[in-house]
């Protein structure tokens, strides 16, 4: 882990710990905090996608992953639509699969067969955010689904899914090291105890956006074109301001007629609409391009 992982994962933790040291703190700080970290990282990290894809990309070329990625967000889009409980568990799905594969890279090139392992393993730390703050779970989710679980049912549910991952992580002979410890002994009861947009930004933002962007930073400058972080961040802006734009003014549109529950809602829906396409060029490269 290099510094840049050691200090944002530091800067992640102690901002965790500062909201559950102040658990008062209004939820239009924890909105801002999310914000920043989803518009300096999160989205970003998904904005080069063409380029992990094909950093030699043409016009031509360009404008067909445009195509695709539009038409994926659209069959997404209308699934949300037509059964909007499937298509939050595919999103559960696929963020956990994603997700997981954040805790792997720096041990290079991603294989299909351990697809289980990535499964599990983003699995169990979604299921420590979403558990963690259940009443605000519950709260986003009651538009489309009212999920009544004890307290018992949930720790039941996040101790297997971490015992399946760390006997599936054995099986795929990855090794259990210091940074697999760091994660179950702090990362996990900082989540818990952090409200569920704090406890979502700093895992998404920090143990996932950032490791993958260097992922791709590696990768990329190895292309004269990409090879300074000055060239590789102004990669970065024309599809993350787009995406930006486009989820801020649909909130904005939405803010007139939704209650607070279906905004945050639908910002998930669409960070999902964005994901699904994201996702899946994401799996090819760390799985075909991607060496540590």
């Amino acid at each position: 882990m290099g510094r840049i992982e050691y200090f944002s994962k530091a800067l992640g933790l102690g901002i965790a710990l500062l909201f559950i040291l102040f658990p008062t703190l209004p939820i239009t700080v924890q909105i801002l905090v999310f914000g920043v970290i989803l518009l300096l990282v999160g989205i970003p990290h998904g904005g080069i996608d063409h380029l992990i894809h094909n950093p030699e990309i043409r016009p031509r070329g360009l404008v067909q992953f445009i195509v695709r990625y539009l038409l994926l967000m659209l069959g997404y889009g209308l699934l949300w639509w037509l059964l909007p409980v499937a298509a939050l568990i595919a999103f559960l799905g696929m963020s956990s699969y994603h997700f997981g594969q954040s805790h792997f890279l720096e041990q290079g090139q991603l294989q299909t067969k351990e697809g289980l392992l990535y499964l599990l393993k983003g699995a169990f730390f979604l299921s420590v955010i979403l558990f963690g703050d259940w009443e605000m779970t519950q709260e986003i989710l009651s538009s489309i689904l009212s999920l009544q679980l004890s307290e018992e049912t949930r720790l039941a549910i996040m101790g297997i899914l971490m015992v399946s991952s760390l006997i599936t992580q054995g099986l795929n002979n990855k090794p259990f090291g210091l940074g697999d410890a760091l994660d179950f002994l702090v990362l996990v009861p900082f989540l818990y105890f952090s409200p569920l947009l704090i406890s979502f930004s700093i895992y998404f933002g920090f143990w996932h956006s950032i490791p993958s962007m260097l992922a791709e930073y590696k990768y990329l400058s190895q292309v004269p074109a990409f090879n300074s972080p000055l060239k590789f961040g102004k990669q970065l802006l024309p599809f993350s301001g787009i995406s930006l734009v486009g989820i801020g003014l649909v909130l904005y549109l939405g803010v007139e007629f939704l209650e607070s529950n279906e905004l945050y809602l639908l910002f998930f829906v669409l960070i999902s609409l964005i994901s699904l396409p994201h996702i899946l060029y994401m799996d090819t490269f760390l799985k075909e391009k991607f060496q540590n």
